[in-house]
């Protein structure tokens, strides 16, 4: 019962982020938004892989933060150079 509990929650803070995302004026809002939604997604990928007791799923979180992080410090880096490959 409370995996259920858990996951609605997270569920609801996603939307809830999504609907933000559409409202913000700046980019770096957007981003900052965007990685807590992926922070969200590894939180449910992560009580979902308890709650069926199947730590593959741990493996796939993990790779998915990874790869999020990367993406939010590469997209900083563009912004900051002014939008330009260096």
């Amino acid at each position: 019962m409370i995996f259920y509990i858990t996951m609605f929650l997270i569920s609801l803070a996603l939307i809830i982020l999504m609907i933000k995302l559409i409202r913000v004026e700046t980019i770096w809002e957007k981003i900052t938004i965007m990685n807590l939604m992926a922070i969200k997604i590894i939180m449910l990928i992560t009580v979902y892989s308890v709650f069926l007791n199947s730590y593959e799923l741990l493996d796939i979180s993990l790779t998915y933060s990874i790869i999020g992080f990367l993406s939010v410090a590469i997209l900083s880096r563009f912004i900051i150079g002014g939008g330009r490959l260096k």
